[in-house]
């Protein structure tokens, strides 16, 4: 593996740094490895522990907090415990971190000085206490997607000797945010997939998702049927002789040679990793939303030292069952709004939607357009991907 070597502010990333971020990617095929994962985060900051939050959707104390993901080090049953006592703080709490580092693009980590007005104050309230019985004195938080602000929480926490949540510990995870974020949005999928069946890589063919694992060179060493129907229909990737796989797109080739090329190549759009897709831009990939994320190991497939590549492909045009009511809340669309999130789901083009909508369709590029700028997103592939991520169902 070469020695990568990049420069962030005044930290240069080193040999360890890469380590850290493929492991983090490893977590993408293999969710179990995210406690081990998350000490090493913790380690690298002198930490106590790290863990990752979500929110059940709803409003207020409607919600619950639960931590899918802790570090290796904490106790399971502790921290379950402690979140069901301390529910009601805890969101309020997850809830100024997120006020606080919901705007923009980037991952802002804020510090647990935000939620009182001085530090004694906050050691007084009854969670800070109870933190304090097993040496944690200081926290911090942040959102790791603000698409879909419910998920994908991150917390670090720390003990009185290391102290308060410094601009050093900010900016180290800066740098590494962004890798857990992306790894977060494309393990969902694959994580349904695992809750359903237990041969991961016997079920990958009902995925709707097209898989296709690769080594550092480019050779195909595994393909899900879905992808193999977008490699022959899309006309985005093409298979070599060699048992290569190439872009057919010269735009395309050099975004896969890009992230091909470094670890440090990925994570570039912090908590909106979808930006980060073929397709999300001006390219030849169309309707294919196409990701990729480095992997050292596909044991579910074989494969004990791949150190190579796992790439997605979503066909935007294909339909895709959707929860319309939790995607609706989540990005606060209008009734009308809602219904026409369904009819891009089933996969209709502007005219289908009007002759379906008795509109024309100008009327309707009208709308789909200001559709996409309230969601952010420069044209419906990225929409597609973005609300998939929400609430789709990948299973056939």
């Amino acid at each position: 593996m070469p020695d990568f070597r990049i420069t962030v502010g005044m930290q240069i990333m080193t040999q360890g740094d890469t380590s850290l971020i493929l492991d983090i990617y490893d977590t993408v095929l293999d969710t179990a490895r995210w406690p081990q994962v998350l000490d090493r985060i913790a380690a690298s900051l002198g930490a106590r522990g790290c863990m990752i939050f979500e929110l059940t959707p709803g409003t207020g104390s409607d919600r619950i907090l639960t931590a899918p993901f802790i570090s290796e080090k904490y106790d399971r049953t502790l921290v379950d415990d402690y979140l069901r006592t301390f529910s009601t703080i805890e969101i309020e709490d997850q809830d100024v971190f997120a006020r606080f580092s919901a705007t923009g693009d980037g991952i802002d980590v804020i510090g647990d000085h935000m939620l009182a007005a001085d530090h004694a104050t906050l050691a007084a309230r009854p969670n800070a206490r109870a933190m304090a019985d097993y040496g944690i004195r200081y926290r911090a938080g942040a959102l790791l997607s603000k698409d879909d602000p419910r998920r994908d929480r991150f917390s670090v926490q720390f003990s009185e000797r290391h102290g308060p949540f410094t601009a050093e510990d900010a900016a180290k995870l800066q740098w590494i945010l962004p890798h857990v974020a992306k790894a977060c949005a494309l393990a969902r999928p694959v994580s349904q997939l695992a809750e359903m069946n237990s041969g991961l890589a016997e079920a990958l063919d009902r995925f709707r998702i097209g898989v296709c694992l690769l080594r550092a060179d480019g050779q195909i060493v595994m393909e899900n049927a879905e992808f193999e129907r977008q490699r022959t229909e899309a006309g985005v990737f093409r298979r070599l002789r060699d048992g290569r796989l190439e872009m057919c797109a010269a735009a395309d080739r050099a975004w896969l040679a890009d992230l091909m090329g470094s670890a440090h190549c990925h994570g570039r759009f912090g908590a909106r990793p979808r930006k980060e897709a073929l397709g999300s831009r001006s390219c030849r990939a169309g309707r294919l939303s196409v990701e990729l994320a480095p992997i050292t190991s596909a044991d579910a497939f074989g494969e004990r030292r791949l150190d190579g590549f796992a790439l997605y492909s979503l066909d935007t045009e294909r339909p895709i069952d959707l929860d319309i009511g939790l995607v609706a809340q989540t990005l606060s669309f209008t009734a009308s709004e809602t219904a026409l999130v369904g009819l891009l789901a089933e996969g209709l083009t502007n005219r289908e939607i009007a002759q379906r909508r008795n509109r024309s369709v100008e009327t309707v590029k009208t709308q789909v357009t200001s559709l996409l700028s309230k969601a952010d997103c420069v044209n419906r592939t990225q929409f597609i991907r973005l609300v998939s991520n929400m609430g789709a169902k990948f299973l056939q």
